[in-house]
């Protein structure tokens, strides 16, 4: 009877919550098989995982782009009632030699609706006592009408994506080489758009984009009263068609791309005609500090980087109404930083408190803003099993 009321009381709870959760549709799934059961609230999440040691499930929200809105489940204005998130669920079978999970999320950006929206099916394995461990989401977004946009003067139609933000861990159990990370992204996005003052001239674009990323994890080591883990990061993207090195279905629909033009706005999706003769593509390599350390009520996890970053705009030519348009760049050399660090103070042995800081210029070469800065908070409830 106690554990069917801690479970209606964490039911209760996300009705009247206005904040987000759990996975997503991207790879955070990859904690999912591992989890145990929790009620989990945060500023971009909320959701809870419910199971025993054979079968678990998963429900809740969460805010992961630009498109969805921080802090909105439904977001009610004079143009109409928005869905801002997106919504995860998903079931798992566990086990100490193999684990399969199946998860399903849809997103729909703001301030859009008529059901336009991308699906997210999601695949789950874990194997070898979890030390391996696999999370495939592919996003899928189709939509054949209109999307008309606010300014009432272009619309855009026919929509073909897919993306996926497949992540592979392997754990050795050795601490001098103790952890190896894949990250695989490829996304396409094609639609068409025209002008209502003249829909004689139609165009149509397309976009396409691949990238990696690899950390190799060593030397963990306890120093004193803290554990260090260092690792490597090298991180590669590449536009395969179009101005974005890094195209999702849904997120790629009305991102703009910077540095092309002073008086011209590129879409990331670019013209279908572009001829390249050079891709653009970002490189990322960091050297990267993990310094962990416990008590019996804290608990803090820091990570330092240092490295260097290239960034090249392409070399194209594609010809519009507007006339012959020519782009050629060189290859722009940065210093990489950044600063990661996570909080987890827990008063009681079921009650955490969560902090997450992410510090970094990653974007400073585009939006001309030396400092990036995002950050989350929340508490988790843990809970016991069935």
């Amino acid at each position: 009877m106690k554990k069917i009321f801690l479970i209606m009381t964490a039911l209760l709870s996300m009705s009247y919550c206005s904040i987000f959760g759990m996975y997503g549709d991207q790879d955070d799934w990859i904690d999912f098989l591992t989890d145990g059961n929790q009620f989990r609230a945060r500023m971009d999440q909320l959701g809870f995982v419910l199971g025993n040691s054979t079968i678990k499930g998963t429900f809740g929200f969460r805010t992961q782009s630009s498109l969805t809105q921080l802090g909105y489940i439904l977001l009610n204005n004079n143009v109409g009632t928005y869905f801002g998130a997106t919504i995860s669920g998903g079931i798992g079978y566990t086990s100490e030699a193999f684990s399969i999970g199946l998860g399903y999320n849809y997103t729909t950006p703001f301030p859009i609706s008529y059901n336009f929206g991308s699906h997210t099916p999601v695949l789950m394995i874990n194997a070898l006592n979890d030390n391996l461990r696999i999370v495939i989401p592919i996003q899928i977004l189709v939509h054949y009408g209109n999307m008309n946009m606010t300014d009432n003067i272009n619309y855009l139609y026919n929509f073909l994506g897919i993306s996926t933000d497949t992540q592979i861990r392997y754990y050795t159990g050795i601490d001098a080489f103790n952890e190896i990370r894949l990250y695989i992204k490829y996304g396409q996005l094609g639609y068409k758009g025209g002008s209502y003052t003249d829909k004689s001239y139609d165009e149509e674009f397309f976009a396409r984009s691949f990238g990696f990323e690899t950390r190799f994890y060593f030397l963990n080591t306890a120093v004193g009263n803290v554990t260090i883990n260092p690792f490597i990061k090298v991180a590669y993207n590449t536009a395969l068609h179009g101005f974005s090195t890094m195209v999702r279905s849904l997120d790629s629909v009305i991102e703009e791309i910077e540095g092309y033009s002073s008086d011209r706005t590129a879409t990331a999706a670019g013209n279908i005609n572009a001829k390249w003769d050079k891709n653009p593509y970002d490189v990322t390599v960091q050297a990267v500090l993990g310094v962990t350390a416990n008590s019996d009520i804290v608990s803090l996890y820091v990570e330092p980087s240092l490295g260097y970053r290239a960034k090249y705009l392409g070399k194209l030519t594609y010809e519009d109404q507007d006339g012959k348009v020519n782009f050629d760049f060189k290859v722009n050399h940065y210093l990489s930083w950044g600063a990661y660090a996570e909080l987890y103070i827990t008063p009681v042995k079921d009650l955490e408190w969560y902090f997450e800081m992410d510090v970094n210029n990653s974007d400073s070469d585009s939006t001309g803003i030396p400092i990036s800065f995002a950050s989350t908070t929340g508490i988790t409830w843990y809970l016991p099993e069935f």
